[in-house]
């Protein structure tokens, strides 16, 4: 006996196929979850019956015209995601996460023009960000490999209060050059996340601040650790270069990704404030 293979529908908003599980109710994508229609469900409200619904509850999944329905804008994934609610006490209290819509509001602080650019900013100081932690890595196990593994090893640092008066010699040891990769890890850790914040629209400008500052820092204690360490008297001829090259590649992208973000971050502020200043409504 052969079975009869379940019909499906293509997904209006993500393309996917949808199984079509109810004819004459709402399906629910598994894809992108968005409320689909069944084939045979009627395209009227379900509170009045000779008014073609306009929205679709994103709780119980009824067809609402604009009368029964409630408009609703809440943050998801760092970006505003804006859902419908019907009239129903259990649909409401399901959607309370959310705020209601200022509809003037969100025409004026409208932010599709920045899909595109907030994009290319995520992907240039996210792969900026994880090339330094590459480079963290492979210069953490360098160098324990050349002080440790091979004749060169990175010289005794003497400190003096004096031309004559020795305090001591603070000798490398492999806690310290672990304490020291940490500090440096740490730093590429925090670059990391802030790239990732540059995606959200109100936190574009601070992380873009947070960038520009953390990636001074990481330079200046990279030469700070390349002076300690004695890189410059190392016999590899490659070592260094290479990871010069690698250092300097990943500082140019989260430098320029940052620029980008304070920029654009700077815009969506200002965005905000002529917004909120023109409906006269509080931070």
């Amino acid at each position: 006996m052969t079975e009869v293979a379940q019909e499906q529908i293509m997904c209006p908003v993500c393309g996917g196929p949808v199984k079509v599980d109810l004819k004459d109710k709402v399906n629910r994508c598994e894809y992108c979850a968005s409320p689909v229609l069944g084939p045979s469900q009627s395209r009227d409200c379900v509170n009045h019956p000779k008014i073609l619904a306009k929205e679709v509850c994103h709780v119980c999944g009824d067809l609402v015209c604009e009368d029964c329905m409630q408009k609703r804008v809440g943050e998801y994934g760092g970006k505003l995601l804006t859902i419908v609610n019907c009239e129903k006490p259990t649909c409401i209290a399901e959607s309370e996460w959310a705020k209601p819509l200022n509809e003037e509001y969100q025409k004026l602080i409208n932010m599709d023009w920045a899909d595109r650019i907030d994009n290319i900013i995520l992907r240039v100081t996210g792969l900026g960000a994880v090339i330094m932690m590459i480079f963290e890595l492979i210069f953490f196990l360098g160098v324990m490999f050349f002080q440790f593994l091979t004749p060169w090893s990175i010289p005794p640092i003497s400190v003096r209060i004096s031309s004559s008066i020795v305090i001591g010699d603070i000798i490398m040891i492999p806690a310290t050059i672990l304490v020291l990769s940490i500090l440096g890890n740490l730093l590429s850790a925090i670059l990391l996340q802030s790239a990732l914040q540059v995606y959200v629209h109100d936190r574009q400008l601070g992380a873009g601040i947070t960038l520009l500052v953390i990636i001074v820092i990481e330079v200046a204690y990279l030469l700070f650790r390349g002076l300690y360490f004695g890189l410059l008297t190392l016999p590899n001829p490659y070592f260094l270069p290479i990871m010069i090259a690698a250092f300097l590649f990943g500082t140019i992208l989260v430098f320029v990704g940052s620029l980008m973000a304070i920029y654009v971050g700077n815009k969506k502020r200002v965005q905000f404030k002529n917004a909120r200043e023109k409906l006269h409504l509080s931070t």
